[in-house]
């Protein structure tokens, strides 16, 4: 006879951890949509092109994609809880400075440094999450990226506020980085501690599992990226939309991907993260298309929506899984998948900006699209099977 065994509901210190590692999931989301609404005034006042914006966009992926081996290292010394605290705060400290710089140069370097320390705090908080995943022993990791989705939806929201307000992104950043770095510090608090271990070799080689789930992850934060740099820009060039109406368009994007990250926990027990995944991307591809075949403002706000409700299970089932592949360390595990990344964000800003710049805007945004559509090939690596 086999007995199943009865979930017990989580201890109070279990639910005081998630209710933590949420907010810092929010946290990093404010910091996200906060900037991706002023970059249009960026953008205008330091009279950049698309190709300059594209380039000084690269700076923070670069700087993400530098730090990410750089976080396993760290979390594997001082463990996922103090680095997920510290790089909170370095983060918010970080973030009103893109709004300071004066030209392409300044631009870039300050997006690099923002870009490194929200890099270290992605890893840290995502490997802070796989062990309280652990704990309770069912699937939070998409309703976490959901609370970041939300933090995004706020963020970029607050922007357009500003925005319509006259109020300019340096005033608007600094009093979004105070808020944030003291929230940082009063939450990492209640952080759950994770046992340390060295980090292994993944960085050198790679297995086959950590290697198709970053081609997953890779397409999914090549079509992130696009949203959060380019939506504002696209609904402002194609469809006409004014400054404070264009920072709407990753705001949709933020709260379709929101509602589809708080639902997946549920829709993966139903259907399984490949399917859920692969009906996703095709799902994205197709609200991204949308957005170019009809640049009418509305319509084009819709379509991010739809973008994002298709790209919202990618990257938290992506990383639920690496942390759970067999002899590495969450940490270390989840680092590796997010270099690889990286590597699609990276990207996206220089690879949309330099091709609007030879052909148009639209056309580059069909790369994206093409991108979406093709997370359905290696999305078979979530089946828990292969890792």
């Amino acid at each position: 006879m086999t007995v199943t065994p009865v979930a017990t509901a989580p201890a109070l210190h279990d639910r005081r951890a998630r209710l933590a590692v949420s907010v810092v999931f929010g946290l990093h989301g404010v910091a996200a949509g906060s900037w991706a609404g002023r970059i249009p005034w960026v953008k205008e006042t330091r009279h950049l092109s698309s190709a300059g914006l594209g380039l000084a966009l690269m700076g923070a992926a670069v700087g993400g994609l530098a730090s990410a081996p750089l976080a396993a290292w760290l979390i594997s010394r001082f463990g996922s809880r103090g680095m997920t605290r510290f790089a909170g705060i370095a983060m918010a400290a970080s973030l009103p400075l893109v709004a300071f710089a004066p030209h392409l140069a300044t631009l870039f370097g300050a997006l690099m440094l923002c870009g490194g320390t929200g890099g270290v705090l992605d890893v840290a908080m995502n490997a802070n999450g796989v062990v309280v995943q652990e704990r309770y022993g069912r699937s939070i990791m998409s309703g976490l990226h959901g609370v970041w989705s939300i933090g995004g939806l706020v963020g970029s929201a607050l922007a357009g506020l500003a925005a319509s307000a006259g109020l300019g992104a340096p005033a608007h950043l600094l009093t979004v980085g105070v808020g944030l770095g003291v929230a940082s510090l009063v939450s990492g608090f209640w952080l759950t501690p994770a046992p340390r271990s060295a980090a292994g070799t993944v960085f050198a080689r790679p297995d086959r599992a950590l290697l198709l789930l970053g081609g997953v992850i890779f397409f999914g934060l090549f079509a992130e990226a696009a949203a959060a740099d380019w939506s504002a820009v696209y609904l402002r060039t194609a469809a006409h939309a004014p400054q404070d109406v264009a920072a709407w368009g990753y705001a949709a994007f933020s709260f379709a991907m929101a509602g589809g990250r708080l639902a997946g926990d549920r829709l993966v027990e139903r259907v399984g993260s490949v399917r859920l995944v692969r009906a996703a991307a095709l799902t994205g591809a197709a609200g991204l298309a949308l957005a170019l075949l009809v640049p009418v403002t509305p319509v084009v706000i819709v379509a991010f929506a739809v973008l994002g409700l298709g790209m919202a299970t990618v990257v938290p089932l992506t990383f639920s899984a690496a942390g759970a592949v067999p002899g590495h360390d969450p940490g270390t595990a989840v680092a590796a998948v997010a270099t690889v990344g990286y590597g699609g964000w990276m990207l996206a800003p220089p690879v949309i900006g330099f091709v609007a710049q030879g052909t148009s805007l639209t056309f580059s945004l069909a790369i994206v699209a093409v991108m979406s559509a093709l997370i359905a090939v290696p999305a078979g690596a979530l089946r828990p099977g292969r890792t």
